[in-house]
């Protein structure tokens, strides 16, 4: 039997902590339950899901449509585009079944590529192996979230790019629903005997989604800018946390200058990080080489882990950890004991490059 193979492969970079990654897990919860109902998807389509930082993973290898069960996402540092793209083609190379003078192949892959920022790593050598060897040997779709990603980058892994003018739950739901309608599209023509043709990226809402027009590739920075992220750890379970900063501005509230406003970045939440957060860690990517002021932040983040009321206290090794209120604490990361209180001013910070 000719499989109709399709992969996903998301980012899951520090900066898709929350709600972007919950809403990943949702569509694709919601896609294999539709597919489950399609006669033509139940007979060809086998899914699997790749995840990449700083490194790439495999959480489910080729799973025909009724075995498959949908994972639990984990959170990284860094954006590998050279390690997952070499992850991805070790993946087709030994799963995906080529045609044979005895026997035909697989079906052309479908790859639904999901990021929502530049790489991080040397992806110079990789991104040219894959242009060469399975861009046109794949049916791929560059989903960018947000507006952080490099087209010029994204069209070298492929032509067909989607955006998301504003990444929230509409538009994650209408994004999913026109995968699924590709997805059985495609097994159908399957069926007819001409699944080896391109998707088409018409049939999605233009209000939601967007096709992109890729430009020459330009300079990258290692940091999301749209972001502000730290790391801090749980002085009572000693567990490690993430904290989420999200690009804004405020209003400097001056009545002769109502149009006059600063840049700040305003708290979208805190978010425990399992025993995974390593493994899908290259170590270069666990911190930017940018500081960054408190002066800029708005909102004190609470502790996902014990519930502390202050998840973002500041020992002298300039480490995060938590605290319930002030007096005297011990820093989980040097074992640091003093008094703690509000302070005055502003210090910086080692930011996570998101």
């Amino acid at each position: 039997m000719r499989r109709l193979p399709v992969f996903f492969v998301v980012d899951v970079s520090e900066s898709m902590a929350g709600e972007p990654i919950n809403k990943v897990e949702e569509g694709i919860r919601t896609i294999i339950t539709e597919l489950k109902k399609d006669p033509y998807a139940l007979e060809t389509v086998y899914v699997s899901i790749i995840v990449f930082a700083g490194k790439a993973k495999t959480l489910v290898p080729l799973t025909d449509i009724i075995s498959f069960y949908p994972p639990k996402f984990s959170i990284g540092a860094g954006t590998g585009y050279g390690n997952v793209l070499r992850h991805l083609r070790s993946e087709m190379e030994s799963n995906v079944k080529q045609t044979t003078l005895e026997a035909k192949g697989d079906w052309k892959p479908i790859v639904f590529f999901m990021t929502d920022g530049n790489p991080t790593d040397n992806y110079v050598i990789d991104l040219g192996a894959w242009e060469q060897t399975y861009k046109d040997k794949t049916n791929t779709v560059i989903i960018s979230i947000g507006d952080n990603a490099n087209p010029g980058i994204l069209k070298r892994i492929s032509e067909q790019i989607l955006a998301f003018d504003e990444a929230n739950g509409e538009s994650y739901a209408e994004f999913f629903k026109w995968v699924t309608a590709s997805i059985k599209m495609q097994s159908q023509k399957v069926d007819e005997g001409t699944g080896d043709g391109e998707i088409s990226l018409s049939g999605f809402d233009t209000s939601k989604l967007k096709k992109v027009d890729p430009i020459n590739e330009s300079d990258v920075s290692d940091t999301d800018e749209q972001y502000a992220i730290f790391q801090g750890k749980c002085q009572n379970t000693k567990n490690n946390y993430l904290i989420k900063y999200k690009k804004g501005s405020a209003n400097m509230g001056f009545i002769d200058m109502p149009n006059l406003n600063v840049q700040t970045f305003r708290l979208e939440g805190s978010y425990l990080l399992d025993n995974q957060y390593q493994e899908l860690s290259d170590e270069s990517s666990l911190s930017s080489s940018k500081s960054f002021s408190t002066e800029n932040l708005r909102g004190m983040p609470n502790c996902p882990a014990c519930h502390n009321r202050f998840g973002m206290a500041i020992c002298s090794c300039t480490k995060i950890f938590c605290l319930d209120g002030g007096g005297q604490q011990t820093c989980p990361h040097c074992g640091t004991t003093g008094n703690y209180g509000a302070g005055e001013g502003h210090i910086d910070l080692e930011r996570q490059q998101g």
